[in-house]
Parts: C-alpha cells; structure tokens; sequence
C-alpha cells in the first residue's frame, strides 16, 4: 500500500529555529533552522521509508484568512533576522534531498496537508502528517496519523481523543471556543480545552452549544458564552481546513526519488554540516584530467623530470612509509603535470597486483639522483599540499627541496582559519568539488590499527594509483586556492613574506631536534612516580578510603555523597568534577586541592617523563612538528611530541626542562619576548599612558595598581599589583567583572569598580575594545597588524553566551594574532642573519620562546644578534624587549 508523508514546513523550521542553539557557517550564515528541519526530515525518511514524501509550505498564508477576520495573525511580527535567511536553504536542500515543496497563493501548509491527505486517503492510502500543530488534529481519521517528530510522538483517532478529550472530528469546534492567541483568534474569555471538551461532551456539538448558551449554569461562562457567539462561529471558520485546493501537483508526482547526492554534498559541505554530508554515500573518486602511469624504469623518471623542467611547475606529493616524514623511510614520489601525473615508486616491499617484489627495474638511489636537481632547483616551482611534509621528507634522503609555490594546506588556512579541516581530501572537496582517495583505506582493508597493512607492503599499482588521483587534486587545488590569494593582496602577501618562508624555517627546525637527557628524565620520573605515591596516600585518607581518582564517576561519589560538598554543576553523567568545579571546591575542604595536584602530576609524568624517551631519534635528538595550519590566532602548535604544554612557572616544568640540552660543549639560549601581548595592545590601542610605562622602561602592573588604586607606584602592595597584573593581562581575553571576582576572590561589585576605574585611566584601551567589537559586528571578522583574518559566525548571535565568546575572540585575536605574527617574523629575520655565517642553529619555537644552541665562541655574538633582530621584528609605537639568556640547560637559560 503507497505511503504518504507530508511535512509542515513551516512548522518544522520554526520550531528547529527555537530548539536548537545559534549555529552559523564561518562566514556567519545563520544555519540552526536548516540543520533542526534537515535532519529531521531524513530521520523521518530512513524511519518511516514512505514511498511518497511532500513538503508543505505558507504562501501568502494570511491572504484567504483575513478576508474573514482582518486581526488574523495581526500580532505575529516579523520573523527574526537570522531566521529569514534560512528560509530559501531550506528549499534549497528540499532541490537537493527531490523531496517536493508545496504551497498554493493565500493559503497555509495546514490546507496544502489537509487537501493532499483526503485525496491519498480517498485512494486508500496510509497518511502520516509531520507536525506538532494542533490545527492538523482535525484531520486525524483511521489512515490519517499526525507524527509529532520533536517528541516522537504519535496520534491517531484513540490519542487525539485522550490528548483533547474530543475525537478528532471535533479538534475544531474545540479550538473555536478556546481561541487561538498565537493566530490571535479570540475564543471565549475565560474557557481553557478542559471546560471546552466539558461543553462539547454535554450537547454534541458546537452549534448545540451556542444554541444552550443561555442554559449554561455558571453564570461567568454563560456571560461569555452569550457574548461570545459571533466570535466562535468566525473562529471556527478560520481554524478549519480548506480540503479542496486546485493544487498544481497529482499524487503520483510526490513519488520518493533518490537524493540527487553531489548537490547534497555540495550544498551540506557550503553549509559545514559536517555530520550530514559523513552520512551520505562516498562518492566515486574524481575522473583523471590527464593521463596517469607509474615510472618504472629509469629512462621514464628521466622523461618526467625534463618534461617537469619544460613546464617549469609542477604539484608533487611525496609518500613515507608510516606517514612520519620526519622519522620514515621514503615511499615514493607523485609528480603533476597539466596533462599527466607520474607515480616514482622508491621504496615499496610490495609488487603489482600482489606481487614478491616491487618493481625490479627501478633502482631507489640511481632514481632519486635523477629527481635530485629537479628538486633542488629553486627556479623550478613546486606546489602541492603540506609542503613541510614533503621538505622533511625529502631532506631525510639528503634532497634540498627549493622552489616552493602554493602550498593549498596553509592557503586553505589564512583563507579560513576557524576549526576547519585542512586535509587534501576535504579542502579539495570543498573548495573544487572534487572527491579523492584516501591512502589509509588501502592499508585498513586487512583491519584497523596493527592489522592494517603497511603501506609500503600495499600493492604498489595500487598505491600509485591513488597517488595519481591526489597529486592531481592537490595541483588543481593548488591553482584553485592561488587565485583565491592573489584576488586578496593582503592575505596574499601574508603568505609569501611570512608563512611560504616559515615552512623550510621549521623544517630545520624539526629536522635539527634537539637533544635530551634521558637518564635525568628517567631520575625525575622516578621521583615523581614517588611524590604521586605520597600525594594518593594522602588523598585516600582525606577520602577515608581508597579509590581511584582519575574516575570522574568514583571521584564524585566521594565529594558529593561521602563528603557531602555541594554540587556546582553537573554534566551529562551527573555532578560534575572539572577542574573548575574542583578549584572551586578547594574552598570547602584540602581534597579537591589534592586531586588537582594528583592530576596535574600524573599527565606531567605521562605526556613528558615517560613519554620523551621514547621519541627520541636515531640521532639521540628529540623531533617536534611545528604546524602552522592548527591555532586560529596564527601561533604555531607542537605536536609528536608537544612542547608548548610544558608548565612555565612550576618546579616540575623547570625541572622538566633541565632535560632539554645543547650539543656537547655548546651551550643553549633562550631569547623570550617580554610582555609581547601588552606592548601590542599598547601599539594598537594608542594609549598614552600604556605606551609611556612600556618607553620608560618601568614596572607596567605597579603604574596600573598605582593608577587603578589611587596611590604612588612606591606604595603599591603586592595584592594590589596582582590584581593590575590580572587586569592587564585579561583585557586581551575579554576579562569580565564576574572572572576577575572569581579568580581574585572579590565580590563582583568590588571586580567591577576595579575594572572601571582601570578603563578610566586607561581610556583608549576601552574605546580601542569598544571599537574593535563594533567593526567585528560589521564585518564579522577581525585581523591582526599584518592581515591575518579570523571570521567571527557568532559575533551577531542572538545566543548571549556565543556572543559574547565571539566578542571575547574578537578582541583578543588581533592581540594574540599579532604577538604570533612578531615570533614568525623574528624566526624569519633570526634565520636569514644566521644562516651560513655562524654555527649556531635554532631548536625550538615554544610561546613567544625562541630556544638556539651555539658553540661557546659564538654564544655573545649570536646573542647579540637574536636580540637585534626579535627587537626590530616589527616597528611598534613602543619598545620590543628581549630577555636573553644561555646554559647548559633549557632551564637554565630561561
């Protein structure tokens, strides 16, 4: 039997609008009613499996109705702003989903339902209308089902009647009588659906009960009833169906069709409904534009590599054994051109088609020779996808790649650096529509994790194959992404003065390592191991018993049912045990304290002591890799392993770093900027007094206490300074009355004046925030000194909370985002003035830390040249100040 579902549209996207929290693409585009409708009606389709499926929507909806009444819906106002716009998407995604959408001139989608359900139920079809609008009840018959789909509930003729105390034929007569104050029907004063079922129940039917008004016994509702009978019988006018509309569509037209998938993927990609377009099907991977093959000989790398040489560019992409380009053996070598993509297999243990051996014919060292000076020659431009992947990797093999173009990762990036994924894949699904292999699906056909197949033991026509299709995505993304940057001069020269020249920078960087002292690493664990011992001993007798505390689940069965404390904030399974919960409960008894500690020790023991060791090279050095694609602000991120959580201010972090040391009989240095983030804010902000305490060189946080409290920076105490300190500090991160109350233990109000009068002396600090906030809700984004852009989609939320995130990102961005544009320029200007002229290298780029090692001849006059060139990163309105410091270790150079 044919099946039909019709859904409320304008019903569903309401509701969606008001269910769901503010949700917006990265170019602000609010999307939350889209989203809530969406998925809805694909819940419904893959649940319900209809064969038919209509969408029904207002048009003109108070045309017809105000014949009747002129006041109809007179106090509905207008949609909100960030509903209107979310209106044409969700046609849009009703094209790409060929679900039907239908509405007729002057009427609602109640009279589109209600006439397409009579005819398929005359027809002898099962009716399912989706829609939580009580008006629809009427329409409820066996065959005819109305499906709440917010909360999953269901009615037919038995549960309309329980829900309203009349069958559904009389849904109607009852909403006459209790009016309608959201379509301002008035009804009868003072009856409710309780009283209305009562009368209904007692004479049958509508008209019976206007015609026994005046035998009503309670007196107020026979006055109103009396009053009231023009109004009910216009109400019922209104609230009832049109069941006979001319539509322009026949029954067999809203047959269900499959999803027209590449629009929907394209239209969920636009608008980042990153768990929608991970549901549909994998598309085929994209047709080849030119030819591809695998080089198998070495007169055929020779034809690549002269045929490279003619075109002058060409996008490559390199491939290592485990994906670790720093530490792996080179795989091979995908080069392309306009009209070819070329495979060089240069280290696989697997042949063709499930051959022995790879290709025989082929030697690795006599092919990379070939492909040496095409790789080296900086003339020759190469683009291609994370080109520090491809520099680390080809320096393993003692290839100095040069000549870099576009790399698509780090364009993607500046284009959009807010949470986005950067991989070849998505971005070139994304930004060119096109679909591409992914290299671990050929390793994972055996299994995941150790039963995957490595993927130099992958049949090696295979893995070129794939390699083909993504280097050949990767040059047209390339190419893609480059007009992108040259139609936007500013990102465009951020690109080729500060991030393309940073890439062989950090390459060195990684490949340069540092070394590590093992066994003080291993002494330190063993101690520590010890004091953690200790520390869950006293946390059992603080507990009164044992448990474990790294159990969020048996840690707060002991503070809140054992111990009593109060509960501050719960999450999804119960009271919550985060660490802001727990330093606030620190307050009410030692334990929390301890477990913070317990917390704080461990990771440290886990993530560092324990963990070091065992990344630590061939060449006894450790190897980080700086990404410059990750932090929105601009700052470089560590990873494998990460160096930028290492504690600054603790006993245990400088002890960590007393690990971390130079080549024998050299010594490090540590080149820090001082307070990079305030002499920025000074810059920007222009205020006077900001920039004379930066140019005389004084004690910044005593000049704020002493403006901020009234008294001379000599009597200044040190609670006072700290709170200055706390101020300047948090005013580059949005810092509210209520955080500063919270971190310092004051009472809001006392937070507040301390803050306003802060803003008071300093008062282009508060017009530059204030200024920064109004421009970002214009424009809805904000950029650091050098045109770094960050887009803000929550900027204009209706949502206080994301507003006021957004408010907080905004104004700190062009801070933070600044300070990590110095470091960047620093390291450029550090590297070109050292580089062939001295010995020293740098190791390590860590905050706003640059960490160098140098033989001890060269230690001052390296010094004096770090300082020189971090000082003249950029000409600010104040002072660049470098600490300077060297050692034996990384402590003792901090």
């Amino acid at each position: 039997m044919p099946s039909l579902w019709l859904v409320d549209g304008s019903h569903t996207i309401f509701r969606a609008y008001h269910a769901l929290p503010h949700l917006s693409t990265r170019q602000g585009v609010p999307t939350n009613a889209v989203y809530g409708f969406t998925t809805m009606l694909l819940r419904a389709i893959r649940e319900g499996n209809p064969t038919h499926l209509a969408v029904a929507f207002d048009e003109e909806a108070k045309a017809k109705r105000s014949e009747v009444y002129s006041g109809y819906k007179a106090t509905r106002g207008a949609p909100p702003e960030d509903l209107t716009p979310q209106f044409p998407l969700v046609r849009r995604v009703l094209e790409a989903l060929r679900v039907p959408a239908i509405g007729f001139p002057g009427y609602e989608a109640d009279d589109v339902i209600a006439t397409l359900a009579r005819r398929a139920r005359a027809q002898g079809w099962e009716v399912v209308i989706v829609s939580g609008d009580k008006d629809l009840m009427q329409l409820v018959v066996d065959g005819i089902r109305c499906y709440d789909s917010m909360y999953e509930k269901w009615y037919g003729p038995a549960e309309v009647q329980e829900k309203w105390g009349v069958p559904p034929q009389q849904v109607a007569d009852l909403l006459a009588l209790t009016g309608d104050k959201i379509d301002n029907i008035p009804g009868v004063p003072g009856v409710g659906e309780k009283t209305a079922a009562g009368l209904l129940k007692e004479y049958g039917t509508l008209e019976n009960v206007l015609a026994n008004a005046g035998g009503v016994k309670k007196p107020k509702l026979r006055e109103n009833l009396l009053a009231s009978l023009d109004a009910v019988r216009r109400a019922r006018q209104l609230i009832s169906l049109y069941e006979e509309l001319p539509l322009p569509v026949q029954l067999e037209d809203l047959e269900r069709k499959p999803v027209d998938e590449p629009q929907a993927r394209k239209l969920f990609t636009e608008l980042e409904f990153v768990r929608l377009v991970n549901d549909l099907p994998r598309p085929a991977p994209t047709p080849p534009s030119g030819a591809r093959s695998m080089a198998t000989t070495l007169e055929h790398v020779q034809r690549l590599v002269d045929k490279a040489r003619a075109a002058n560019r060409f996008a490559l992409l390199t491939l290592t054994s485990e994906d670790e380009p720093l530490r792996d053996d080179l795989l091979g070598l995908a080069v392309s051109l306009p009209d070819e993509s070329v495979y060089v297999p240069l280290g696989h243990r697997a042949g063709i088609s499930g051959a022995l051996f790879a290709p025989a014919e082929l030697n690795a060292v006599k092919a990379i020779a070939l492909l040496k000076p095409l790789l080296e020659d900086p003339n020759i431009i190469k683009d291609g996808h994370d080109l520090k992947r491809d520099v680390d990797a080809w320096r393993r093999a003692g290839v100095s790649l040069s000549g870099l173009g576009i790399d698509s990762r780090l364009a993607s990036y500046l284009i959009d650096p807010t949470g986005r994924d950067h991989s070849l894949v998505q971005t070139a699904r994304e930004r060119i529509s096109c679909e591409l292999p992914l290299l671990k699906e050929l390793c994972e056909r055996t299994g995941k994790g150790r039963k995957a197949t490595p993927l130099a033991e992958v049949p090696v026509d295979e893995t070129s194959a794939a390699a083909c299709a993504l280097v050949e995505g990767a040059r047209r993304l390339c190419e893609a992404l480059g007009e992108d940057l040259r139609a936007d001069q500013e990102l465009l020269g951020l690109y080729a003065d500060m991030e393309k020249p940073l890439i062989e920078v950090l390459a060195n960087l990684e490949l340069t390592g540092i070394r590590i002292d093992v066994p003080r690493l291993q002494k330190l664990s063993d101690e520590l191991g010890r004091q953690i011992d200790a520390l869950l001993q006293e946390i059992y007798q603080l507990a009164g018993g044992e448990f474990l505390p790294g159990s969020t689940q048996q840690l707060a069965e002991v503070l809140y049912k054992k111990l009593n404390l109060p509960v501050l904030k719960r999450g999804k399974t119960g009271p919550s045990t985060d660490q802001e919960v727990l330093e606030e409960l620190a307050q009410h008894h030692p334990l929390p304290a301890k477990v913070l500690e317990h917390r704080q020790l461990t990771k440290l023991k886990s993530t560092y002591l324990d963990a070091l060791p065992a990344v630590i090279g061939r060449d006894g050095r450790l190897h980080t890799t700086f990404d410059q694609a990750v932090a929105a602000t601009g700052r470089l991120s560590s990873v494998n392993p990460n160096l930028q959580n290492i504690p600054i201010r603790t006993a245990i972090g400088a002890k960590i770093r007393e690990a971390f040391i130079p080549e024998p009989g050299w010594k490090l240095l540590s080149a820090d900027y001082s307070q990079i983030e305030l002499r920025v804010l000074a810059h920007v902000s222009g205020d006077p007094m900001l920039r004379a305490s930066f140019e005389s060189g004084e004690d910044l946080h005593a000049r704020t206490a002493g403006e901020t409290f009234g008294v001379p920076p000599s009597d200044v105490t040190r609670r006072q300074r700290d709170i200055a300190k706390m101020i300047n500090y948090g005013i580059a991160y949005g810092l509210s009355a209520f955080g500063l109350a919270h971190r310092l233990g004051l009472e809001k109000s006392e937070a507040a004046d301390i803050i306003e009068r802060y803003f008071a002396r300093y008062a282009k600090v508060k017009q530059w925030l204030d200024d920064t906030i109004a421009q970002a809700r214009s424009t809805g984004a904000v950029k650091t000194m050098f045109g770094r852009r960050r887009y803000l989609p929550d900027i204009n939320s209706r949502n206080p909370a994301a507003r006021s995130a957004a408010e907080r990102t905004a104004v700190n961005t062009p801070i933070q985002g600044t300070a990590a544009d110095l470091v960047k320029r620093a390291m450029l200007k550090v590297d070109a003035a050292l580089r062939g002229k001295h010995q020293a290298r740098m190791l390590l780029q860590v905050h706003d830390e640059l960490v160098l090692e140098a033989p001890p001849a060269e230690v001052a006059e390296v010094g004096r040249i770090v300082k020189e060139q971090m000082s003249a990163a950029a000409d600010l309105a104040v002072p660049l100040v470098v600490e300077l410091g060297s050692g034996d270790t990384w402590a003792t150079a901090h």
